[in-house]
């Protein structure tokens, strides 16, 4: 006949060393994000203003359109 114990103590383990690798995960996409990011926002800024112009963006709002927060429709009529 065997036994089995129940330990509290491993399960409260096993439950943080979850916790700290749903941590890990998310730290290490913010950081893939982030540098995606800024490679496209020097690629960008390398871009001459009518290489700009003719993506619909200037200067000022690359940051935005990276990080699509931009509200910008390049082929909507304007008034």
């Amino acid at each position: 006949m065997s036994t089995t114990f129940y330990t509290p103590a491993a399960s409260r383990i096993r439950s943080r060393g979850r916790g700290l690798i749903a941590s890990v995960e998310t730290w290490w996409m913010s950081y893939l994000t982030r540098r995606i990011e800024r490679a496209a926002m020097i690629q960008l800024h390398r871009m001459s203003d009518r290489e700009l112009q003719d993506i619909g963006l200037t200067r000022s709002q690359i940051e935005r359109a990276v990080r699509g927060e931009l509200d910008h429709q390049p082929f909507a009529r304007q008034s």
